[in-house]
């Protein structure tokens, strides 16, 4: 299955610059890029990054561990990649579509399997599929570490008691309203993700959820409204969709970046028996 066509977000520079300012908030967040639980040694360590985007979360990990690790990110779609020559010398970009055929070369290759923001990439809200095609290419007693935004927990804060809030509380609904481009419905199953990983055979299943660090909210907001933007401009309505987004930034700015539509953030980690 090509999902270059089901993909609801952009790409290109701003798509990128939001992609890794996302990063940035979340490894903030979160406070680390690999969870403490997942061994970090031999140093002939081999890591993937599945939908690795600009590749961001594989060139901050490269700066922290020795060179002798291997580094390699997949995506159906690599352009928002910096070009090889600009990459450390063990890390590798590599195209790939992973509910497509997954070459025999990166069969139970990996000791660590990466996956974040694939909301809008699960099939039909099953995971499993996904989950399957990624123990093929992890090690014996491998881990896979996946992060996503839990969609049911989405609410507005504020700074302020009282805060005006109309507009963002109209975008908030129109992002978990479904459409075809956004389907929100089928979102819900990151909240069962650690069954998901425990119903799959995974040993050492662990959920750890983060939404605490207040002083991100602002940026967050940037991140939703960046989103929110490109989202529109893949369906019908678009136009009405960004005057929309306009008055709550609007809104966003008289508010002093003080209010934020927020989310739990949740990483679930599982090792390969």
């Amino acid at each position: 299955m090509n999902l270059s066509d089901e993909y609801p977000l952009a790409r290109g520079y701003r798509a990128a610059s939001r992609l890794d300012l996302q990063h940035y908030i979340w490894k903030q967040s979160q406070g680390y890029l690999v969870h403490p639980n997942i061994p970090l040694d031999p140093e002939d360590l081999k890591i993937a990054d599945i939908g690795t985007g600009t590749g961001i979360w594989l060139l901050d990990l490269a700066d922290q561990l020795p060179v002798s690790v291997q580094l390699d990110g997949f995506d159906i779609d690599t352009s928002q990649c910096p070009p090889a020559e600009w990459l450390p010398e063990n890390v590798a970009i590599h195209k790939l579509d992973i509910y497509g055929e997954i070459p025999r070369r990166f069969y139970g290759q990996y000791d660590i399997i990466h996956v974040r923001f694939f909301l809008c990439v699960v099939i039909q809200s099953n995971p499993k599929a996904l989950l399957e095609r990624l123990m093929v290419m992890l090690k014996p007693s491998g881990w896979i570490q996946w992060t996503e935004q839990d969609v049911k927990t989405c609410r507005i804060v504020s700074a302020k008691p009282n805060a005006k809030t109309e507009h963002t509380k109209a975008s908030m609904d129109f992002a978990m309203s479904p459409t075809p481009s956004w389907p929100v419905e089928t979102q819900y199953w990151v909240a069962d993700l650690p069954k998901t990983f425990q119903d799959m055979g995974l040993a050492d299943v662990k959920e750890e959820r983060c939404n605490k660090t207040s002083w991100t909210h602002s940026s967050s907001q940037d991140v939703t409204m960046l989103a929110m933007e490109e989202i529109s401009m893949r369906i019908p309505n678009g136009p009405s969709i960004r005057q929309m987004i306009s008055r709550a930034s609007q809104e966003f700015e008289e508010n002093e970046r003080g209010i934020a539509i927020v989310a739990d953030k949740i990483t679930v980690i599982g090792r390969k028996i």
